[in-house]
């Protein structure tokens, strides 16, 4: 009898494992807008402007109607209102669970209203807090239209070619929603947020780029100071908040010292001026870092860092060869001096873009004793020091390169 009610029930997992097959509320992915990036400037006529890029899946053998880039643009006084307005538009529903990245036009950053529009609901709209966050310095249509060329839905890909930038290359810097807010309402630190431009000059749709490169002397038959192929939204340098508002904008070189006081320099390469020769191409890769932090009115940061280096190009093919003889002490001291200088400019302008505040509220045992301190009033009489160690990976191979 029970090797019965075993046989029985043998049989009868195959069916209940089928039941469990179906979805809850199924929605077609042809029924769906993926909004892959939200953007907001400043409005004309309402208070924003906003921006939705949306990748759309491709169904059936049709994939030039369905699939693809959309952009959409519409007025209004704040995002939801947006939603409403650009969902009566289209004949499909809007999806915000694939969103992964917010651009702010420059204007509306410098005015502090990147909270203001992020009231939204995360949880209702189901957007993710790990959004990443950009300013552009062109309209923010402009940058989507220039990173969505030939339908392609470049922007889907954005959040994982900032990030590893930030740890390839270190010229832009990265902030999410979450350490945006953090950063705003905890005051121990402040935001970096990637800058975003438009080259008007770069050919990238298909066709234009074909007829540019054909006929008997194509160099001339192109438009003039034209860029041949990439996208024409440009995304380097970062820019650095006071809080909630922009307070700086750094250019790429200048990001990769932000990174190294953050600690997020990972590796990149570093252009090294050498007097009457040109430009050296430095790669430099971290290896250890030491951040001390002496609180008080006027505090005192000292900021230990060491890296490999390989010299990848020397017009003064000095470098490597010189490496003990001095060359090493000069290379040093001007990453020291830069970083130095970045850290000025961002501290004249009220940012602690570097995040030293975070290793000054460890010397305090609760948050509710730090908050009193203020550390971004006495931030501003901050002093830095920086020392660079440098280990040349490879003597004998640097000095073959030069």
């Amino acid at each position: 009898m029970r090797k019965l009610v075993k046989i029985c029930a043998c049989a009868l997992v195959p069916f209940m494992l089928l039941q469990l097959c179906a979805c809850l509320n199924p929605v077609s992915i042809d029924s769906c807008g993926y909004v892959v990036a939200i953007g907001a400037d400043m409005g004309k006529e309402k208070r924003y402007d906003v921006v939705l890029e949306l990748q759309r899946e491709s169904s059936g053998d049709n994939s030039d109607s369905n699939g693809g880039s959309i952009i959409l643009e519409c007025e209004a006084d704040n995002l939801f209102e947006a939603i409403n307005e650009l969902d009566s538009r289209i004949s499909f529903s809007l999806n915000f669970t694939r969103t992964n990245v917010f651009l702010f036009g420059e204007q509306l950053a410098k005015e502090g209203l990147i909270p203001d529009f992020l009231k939204a609901s995360f949880d209702v709209l189901r957007i993710r807090q790990s959004a990443l966050m950009m300013m552009t310095r062109c309209s923010v249509l402009d940058y989507i239209s220039g990173i969505a060329a030939n339908n392609g839905a470049n922007v889907s890909k954005i959040q994982d070619d900032i990030i590893s930038d930030v740890h390839s290359t270190g010229e832009i810097a990265a902030t999410n929603v979450a350490l945006f807010f953090e950063a705003a309402d905890g005051g121990w630190f402040d935001a970096a947020m990637p800058v975003g431009y438009f080259d008007e000059s770069i050919i990238t749709d298909a066709k234009q780029r074909d007829n540019t490169t054909k006929g008997e002397t194509p160099i001339k038959d192109a438009k003039q100071d034209a860029k041949i192929g990439g996208m024409q939204g440009i995304t380097i340098g970062c820019a650095v908040f006071d809080g909630t508002k922009l307070a700086a904008i750094l250019d790429g070189h200048e990001t990769q010292f932000v990174n190294m006081g953050r600690c997020d320099f990972a590796e990149g390469t570093i252009d090294y001026p050498i007097s009457g020769e040109g430009t050296a191409a430095i790669y430099l890769k971290l290896k250890d870092s030491r951040i001390k932090v002496e609180v008080g009115d006027k505090p005192r940061i000292a900021a230990e860092l060491c890296f490999n280096v390989t010299i990848e190009y020397d017009p003064s093919g000095a470098i490597g060869n010189d490496w003990n003889n001095g060359a090493k002490e000069l290379l040093s001291g001007y990453l020291s001096t830069k970083l130095k200088e970045v850290f000025e400019k961002c501290r004249d302008n009220g940012s602690d873009t570097m995040g030293f505040g975070r290793s000054a509220a460890k010397q305090f045992f609760t948050t509710a004793e730090f908050e009193p301190f203020d550390w971004k009033s006495v931030y501003r009489n901050a002093e830095a020091d920086f020392s660079v160690e440098l280990i040349l990976d490879d003597e004998y191979v640097a000095e073959l390169r030069q």
